[in-house]
């Protein structure tokens, strides 16, 4: 009798889980793993009868991936009491299961919390999940975590996809109320930035990437790549334009950005509103006449115009601003084209035969470019930036020395001059 009793609480229990559902619903409700229940979600989702149903349906989802990070986790704490305890042996563990369970479990409560948050038949709102957000935002670290699997698996495509997942969690409305300041979320925005950057996602890699700026520790390395990003994305000219106003907002944002500045600055120049990037530079030099950003940016500027002496003025002044190598040799052969373009642009308007007395005070520009070319010559041990200083060193060899020369016949061999 007992038996029977308990056998018929039983059918009334059931009975009652599944009083007013759709066939849909309890097909779904009944699926024993998470790959039955999410086909079954995906076919039959129009067919649910209400909200209502939409999101049991996906908490149901949830809970089947829930039950996979449960399962997977128990080994790892039995694997881990175990070493404490000296024993030997562990449970082999399905991190690639775990890891995506865990993202399936968060999509499917991001699903349920946006059906249960939708008014029912009769227009009111009434959550029957709520308590999801606190169970999966527990869990939302491990994303991090399995970026990093992925990483060390070198599946790329799935490291993105799991610190993408990361960062876009953050603002999900499922954790609203539940979730605290994020420490980890900048640096992760930065790697998923370079991901999306890579992957030329610009606008998810523009997202994550301001995101990265705003943590300390990454901030100058955020800033660097953001521009890289807005960069990669110019073909026309309307780009261009965008990309400058881009440029405007940021460095009304961020004054003090040299990186910005300069890019500016430069794009001003090559679209051709040189007013506007002489003004930046000006406003710039006046209220710091050493700033070395500025000086480089009039120096570029003015040796594009021809103006050679000014731009020699700037760079000099630059000069002994710079911070490593790299940057000596760009500066020196700068300086050595400006004074090698001027002699040139001097030699090519005299009409005639040169005198000796003119060719005597043209030498006089050429050596003061041997001076800083041979400098950067000096500098750039690899030759990896020869194409900056090779061909004008061996052009002025070839005007003060002659084609003969032993330094006008090494200049062309550098600079790959056939003689």
């Amino acid at each position: 009798m007992k038996k029977l009793f308990i056998a018929a609480l039983m059918m009334v229990s059931t009975s009652a889980a599944f009083a007013g559902d759709s066939e849909p619903l309890k097909a779904i409700l009944k699926a024993k793993d998470y790959t039955e229940a999410e086909q079954l979600l995906k076919s039959s989702l129009a067919n649910l009868a209400s909200n209502e149903e939409k999101a049991k349906a996906y908490n149901k989802l949830m809970e089947l991936a829930l039950a996979k990070v449960d399962a997977e986790q128990a080994v790892q704490i039995e694997n881990e009491t175990n070493k404490q305890m000296g024993k030997e042996g562990n449970k082999p563990v399905d991190e690639e299961g775990l890891y995506k369970a865990i993202c399936n479990a968060i999509d499917a409560a991001v699903e349920c919390d946006k059906y249960d948050k939708m008014p029912n038949e009769k227009g009111k709102t009434k959550q029957k999940f709520a308590a999801n957000g606190q169970r999966l935002y527990n869990l939302r670290g491990q994303l991090i975590n399995g970026g990093i699997y992925f990483q060390n698996i070198k599946d790329d495509a799935n490291a993105y996809k799991y610190l993408a997942s990361y960062v876009d969690s953050y603002d999900y409305p499922l954790f609203d109320g539940v979730k605290a300041e994020d420490q980890n979320l900048g640096n992760i925005a930065y790697y998923a930035s370079i991901y999306a950057y890579q992957n030329k996602e610009f606008a998810k890699a523009e997202k994550y990437v301001v995101k990265a700026i705003s943590d300390p520790e990454r901030s100058a390395e955020a800033k660097a790549l953001q521009l890289q990003i807005l960069q990669a994305q110019l073909k026309t000219h309307e780009d261009s334009l965008n990309y400058v106003k881009k440029l405007e907002g940021l460095l009304v944002a961020d004054s003090n950005n040299e990186a910005v500045f300069i890019n500016l600055a430069n794009m001003y120049s090559l679209i051709g509103q040189t007013e506007k990037a002489d003004k930046m530079i000006a406003d710039k030099l006046a209220a710091d006449p050493n700033n070395y950003s500025a000086l480089t940016m009039k120096g570029q500027v003015a040796s594009q115009r021809k103006d050679y002496d000014t731009a020699i003025e700037a760079l000099e002044k630059a000069l002994p601003q710079a911070k490593d190598d790299d940057t000596r040799i760009i500066l020196n052969s700068a300086i050595g084209q400006c004074y090698f373009y001027k002699a040139q642009d001097k030699v090519n308007a005299v009409k005639g035969v040169l005198t000796p007395a003119a060719k005597q005070q043209f030498d006089a520009v050429y050596q003061k470019a041997i001076d800083y070319l041979e400098a950067a010559k000096a500098l750039d041990v690899t030759k990896a930036q020869k194409s900056s200083w090779a061909y004008p060193l061996y052009g002025c060899y070839y005007f003060v020395k002659g084609a003969d020369a032993p330094e006008t016949s090494e200049a062309a061999a550098v600079a790959g001059v056939a003689q």
